[in-house]
């Protein structure tokens, strides 16, 4: 019995044939165009937008974010601390203006 179709590589997001005139290679891995999205914000990324983890495409941000999760709380805490007075920036300001 023949068989028809489905025997190239398979999309690594909706499992399916990927021919020719649709692929993208990129994360060692034959995806549909239409398929290379951001697997957790859904946005389209291109071959310069990705950021791969664990066999799954990111665009940028959520990369970010899921590597390094308190990254931006710990930028928003050292830029709240070092506006405080007494803080290691606003300090070494305030010593030298007064010798």
């Amino acid at each position: 019995m023949p068989q028809w179709g489905g025997g190239g590589e398979k999309c690594p997001r909706c499992q399916k044939t990927v021919y020719p005139a649709e692929q993208l290679l990129a994360c060692s891995s034959t995806w549909h165009k239409a398929c290379f999205k951001c697997k957790t914000c859904n946005s389209t990324l291109t071959l310069a937008s990705y950021k791969d983890f664990s066999q799954d495409v990111y665009c940028k941000n959520c990369y970010q974010d899921k590597l390094h999760p308190h990254e931006r709380n710990r930028k928003q805490l050292e830029n709240k601390f070092s506006k405080q007075p007494g803080g290691g920036a606003s300090s070494s300001s305030a010593g030298a203006e007064g010798g």
